[in-house]
């Protein structure tokens, strides 16, 4: 086998583990893609059960002021 021709093997040899590794790379930044959209869900929903706890306090809160109030006036 001449020099060249032994570079060329090794150029494509070269070639196929960069292709490999790319495809290992892409492989693994897609599971991180759907973890870190899995992420982002749960912070939504934890965002909205958040706010929705909020409301129910404060109405709680609105409803012992008034029984205060009312037990005060009593």
């Amino acid at each position: 086998m001449s020099h060249l021709e032994t570079t060329v093997s090794q150029l494509a040899s070269a070639l196929e583990t960069l292709e490999s590794r790319l495809d290992e790379r892409l492989t693994e930044l897609g599971h991180h893609s759907d973890a870190i959209d899995a992420a982002r869900r749960q912070a939504r929903a934890a965002r909205a059960h958040a706010g929705e706890a909020s409301d129910g306090l404060a109405e709680a809160i609105d409803e012992l002021r008034r029984l205060i109030e009312e037990s005060g006036d009593a």
